[in-house]
């Protein structure tokens, strides 16, 4: 499903491709060669739907967009073009550059992590009341703060978004344009009075074309609608039922996978225990059955599982418990070292579950085993460096600061642990669980650590427990901004820099705003160091930054990384000029789609209402190409989206996204990659 490909991570085995080729948006996360090799009996070795650009569905048949070829162009950023084979790519929020081999830069964990701390979308719609609204004044001197003036009205969404998206998917087979509209209608997940959204999903089950057909798949989730529970079951368990539905003897695995991650993201949105029981005994069998071969197919019931957010009361509990036990027998199954990589979505995966309800005996069961995992004591022997990656990403999000054995376990891995990345997971995880101890031992990680590698990563976790410390109202921690910005003139290398610059916003520290302004203005033809102080200065909310990042966004016409970041941002600030002024460079149909991408995705996270008119008249332009108007439809998608944060945002966030698998993202055509 290269649709919305939005890629942010170019790879070095893309990087000599052609920045022309891409297919319609998308937002890839993080890097493509993290996809694991087949383990074994078949599966898991198809790369995902068929681009946009040939006729027919399967594999990749186009060379996907190769990110900016050049070493100028940026890093993983909040926005970025596809890369990989395979026609990938469109509007995105990760950047395209060379990557070589290393896997381990702080910029994959962010950009799979960003949304919660970002949060766009919340930014531009609360962005205050303008002079000339209805509701700037209502009695006599009366001033009503507007909480929602930039978001679309529901008249609009409703007689103008949807339905114009619905004549367009009718008016053509288009790939980029069919898959794009889907996605957006799930988005709006509301039945229009003439049509009901599930419906015209369905009717594309049936489609000759792998790409629609998953598309459809998972857009039925997306729309977050109990109705196509039964459905999305019958699909992901390939039943009699999931075949007629598909008219085809079988149901391929990676519509199979979709369908699976389509009842997950169902079972996130319902309150409803029943539906989310409904869902659950659904992908148990998935993991029970030993007959299924495709590790695509067991990831994504892993994380449909994990994500089903039980509820806090007794029915919740008994839910949870069946999903912890679900999962935890899955875990510890004897396998070899191609399904233990499957098995390392579990640690990640429980994790969220406890996240949404907690129950004391579990967490102590789980913490115990996560200890014994990253020291290497458990029952069961794993040889996949994946397997301690995941026990710190799990351990950062169950651990508290009062459980002083997790952290403990925690830092003697960072200092003594083999496998580097589980390492760095470690401090993102002693960031996250935060408190004195943890604050105080980053610190003199940041001061010691290695300028290139160890001091990025030190900086972002100091960030994160900073953001979270905030969220908990405990003010701005001085002593650990400038600890942060003492570095920013002793520091050359660009990528600890832009860490820096994050972990500044993320700790409001604004002392540090003069400094990095000027940075910008120095550093400006960098474009990943560029797009992340951009971001760094929005995160810390410095209004003085909004003109300069202003001349960033206009002076980067031809430069979609730096572009895509450096709007977000201005979004962030609540420029409410932004939107505008990228749907104006929307509207020239450009050959380089790379920055109709940037621009495109942009716009969509944005979701200002000024746009919809000028969006809805792009999409039925047969004057421009059909990737502009199905990046058009992207945009429109995501300024009616029914939630504030991405709708993958869900499953990406705190996932390990280096035991990735091709439908959950390969850089192109993966859930993670669709925007």
């Amino acid at each position: 499903m290269k649709n919305l490909l939005l890629t942010g991570l170019a790879c070095a085995s893309f990087a000599l491709l052609s920045t022309e080729a891409f297919a319609h948006g998308g937002q890839y996360r993080g890097p493509g060669d993290t996809v694991p090799p087949p383990s074994g009996g078949g599966g898991g070795t198809t790369p995902g739907p068929g681009g946009p650009t040939t006729p027919g569905g399967g594999g990749p048949s186009t060379p996907g967009a190769g990110g900016p070829s050049t070493p100028s162009a940026g890093g993983p950023s909040t926005g970025g073009p596809s890369a990989g084979g395979g026609g990938g790519g469109g509007p995105t929020t990760g950047g395209g550059m060379q990557l070589g081999d290393d896997l381990t830069r702080w910029q994959f964990w962010w950009e799979f992590n960003k949304d919660p701390f970002i949060k766009l979308r919340e930014a531009i719609h609360q962005g205050g009341v303008t002079t000339n609204s209805d509701d700037f004044f209502m009695g006599a001197g009366k001033v009503v703060e507007s909480k929602n003036t930039m978001r679309p009205t529901d008249a609009q969404i409703m007689n103008e978004i949807l339905p114009k998206l619905k004549q367009a998917l009718d008016s053509t087979d288009q790939r980029d344009i069919t898959s794009s509209c889907m996605v957006a209608m799930a988005k709006v997940g509301r039945d229009h009075e003439q049509f009901k959204i599930l419906d015209v999903f369905k009717e594309r089950l049936v489609s000759k074309d792998l790409e629609i057909r998953q598309t459809a798949a998972v857009a039925m989730g997306i729309s977050q609608m109990t109705e196509s529970v039964d459905d999305l079951i019958a699909i992901a368990t390939d039943s009699p039922k999931g075949q007629k539905l598909t008219k085809r003897t079988e149901v391929d695995d990676q519509t199979r996978s979709f369908a699976a991650y389509g009842l997950g993201l169902v079972g996130f949105a319902t309150s409803n225990v029943d539906v989310k029981k409904k869902v659950l005994d659904g992908l148990k069998g998935i993991l029970s059955d030993k007959n299924i071969s495709d590790r695509n197919i067991r990831v994504a019931a892993i994380n449909a599982i994990g994500i089903l957010q039980p509820t806090d009361d007794d029915a919740g509990r008994a839910l949870l418990r069946e999903s912890y036990d679900t999962l935890f027998k899955y875990w510890n199954r004897k396998v070899g070292p191609g399904e233990q990589l499957i098995q390392a979505h579990v640690p990640p995966a429980i994790a969220k579950l406890l996240k949404s309800c907690d129950d004391e005996k579990i967490r102590a069961e789980f913490t115990e085993e996560m200890l014994k995992t990253l020291k290497g004591k458990t029952k069961i022997k794993r040889s996949v460096d994946q397997v301690p990656m995941s026990a710190a990403l799990a351990l950062g999000q169950i651990g508290t600061v009062e459980d002083k054995a997790v952290s403990k376990g925690l830092l003697e891995y960072y200092k003594k642990g083999k496998n580097l990345q589980a390492r760095y997971f470690c401090l993102i995880a002693l960031g996250q669980i935060g408190g004195d101890e943890n604050r105080d031992e980053l610190l003199k990680v940041l001061q010691k650590g290695s300028k290139a590698l160890i001091k990025p990563w030190a900086a972002l976790s100091l960030g994160v427990l900073s953001f979270n410390r905030l969220e908990n109202d405990l003010g701005v921690d001085a002593e650990v901004g400038l600890a942060m910005q003492k570095w920013l003139s002793k520091l050359k290398n660009p990528e600890a820099l832009a860490a820096l610059a994050i972990g500044l916003g993320l700790a409001k520290y604004e002392d540090a705003a003069d400094e990095l302004r000027e940075m910008l203005e120095k550093q400006k033809n960098k474009d990943e160091l560029a797009g992340y102080i951009c971001i760094g200065l929005a995160l810390m909310d410095d209004q003085r930054s909004t003109e300069p990042i202003s001349r960033v966004v206009q002076a980067s016409v031809r430069r979609p990384d730096r572009l895509r970041q450096a709007a977000i941002a201005l979004g962030k600030l609540g420029d409410q000029r932004v939107a505008p002024m990228l749907a104006d460079m929307l509207d020239d149909d450009s050959k380089n789609l790379a920055r109709m991408s940037a621009i495109a995705s942009a716009l969509g996270f944005i979701g200002d209402t000024r746009t919809v008119s000028p969006l809805c008249k792009m999409l039925f332009d047969e004057g421009l190409g059909d990737l502009t108007r199905a990046f058009a439809a992207v945009a429109l998608g995501g300024v009616a989206d029914k939630e504030m944060l991405p709708w993958n945002s869900k499953i990406g966030i705190n996932m390990n996204y280096r035991a990735a698998v091709e439908t959950l993202t390969n850089q192109q055509s993966g859930i993670l990659d669709i925007l």
